[in-house]
């Protein structure tokens, strides 16, 4: 690969695709743009893991705890309640990571 931006294309759309949204513009070396795109879905996605690890956390303690039984389909009726008390907090960073995900795409492939 000769290194211009055309030749890397496809490697920067593969990597904003499947690893994660900006990092394909660090491929072409725009880190500034790239930045654009990776922090904020870096923040939302933590914002999720995090809202997932506390659900975790719920649910292990009524395990532990025996208030919970120890069958699937109580806990996954359980999950699916917590689910359902969410917000609005948890629906817009998921939308914020759907959306830099989709922008970073579109962004490459607009990219002279």
């Amino acid at each position: 690969m000769s290194g211009t931006p055309t030749s890397k294309r496809p490697q920067a759309i593969l990597m904003s695709a499947l690893v994660f949204p900006g990092t394909g513009h660090f491929v072409l070396g725009r880190k500034a743009r790239g930045a654009l795109f990776a922090v904020p879905s870096l923040v939302a996605l933590l914002l999720v893991i995090n809202n997932i690890m506390e659900r975790t956390g719920q649910i292990m303690d009524q395990v532990n705890s025996g208030a919970l039984p120890l069958d699937v389909q109580l806990i996954t009726e359980k999950v699916a309640a917590l689910s359902a008390n969410d917000g609005p907090g948890m629906q817009i960073a998921v939308g914020v990571l759907v959306a830099c995900w989709i922008a970073a795409l579109v962004d490459i492939l607009f990219i002279k």
